[in-house]
């Protein structure tokens, strides 16, 4: 990664880092993941229980940009007015449309995924999601 990327990554996570930090995050963000019990000891036994991985992230959210509104997305339909734009700094983890997030233990799910800058490694991730 050019120092110039590294530079920029660093600044976003500084200023998504939580209030008690220093930065401007807000409020609680998690991406939520299920993860499949185990399955039973014979064919015909019920699997473990599932169980959720969350994964704290730092950020912020709003409503989204009225620029977006009506523009597509990946899994379907269009970006509407009650939608909302969340930024996060990037964590090294996967994520990809139909993901979970929870934002102030609501649940919502992410419609579009950009990473900004579009180009080069990213230095922050922007969700689009609805509740």
């Amino acid at each position: 990664m050019s120092e110039f990327y590294a530079d920029m990554r660093q600044m976003a996570t500084e200023l998504l880092a939580p209030t008690s930090e220093g930065g401007l995050g807000q409020g609680s963000i998690e991406i939520v993941r299920e993860v499949p019990g185990a399955p039973g000891a014979n064919p015909w036994d019920p699997p473990a229980p599932s169980t959720y991985a969350r994964i704290p992230l730092d950020g912020a959210a709003r409503g989204v940009a009225k620029e977006l509104i009506g523009a597509p997305v990946e899994t379907g339909g269009q970006i509407v007015a009650t939608d909302l734009m969340v930024i996060v700094s990037v964590w090294g983890g996967a994520y990809e449309p139909g993901d979970v997030l929870e934002i102030d233990g609501a649940p919502v799910t992410v419609l579009k995924v950009d990473n900004i800058p579009a180009a080069g490694p990213p230095c922050a991730i922007r969700f689009v999601v609805r509740r």
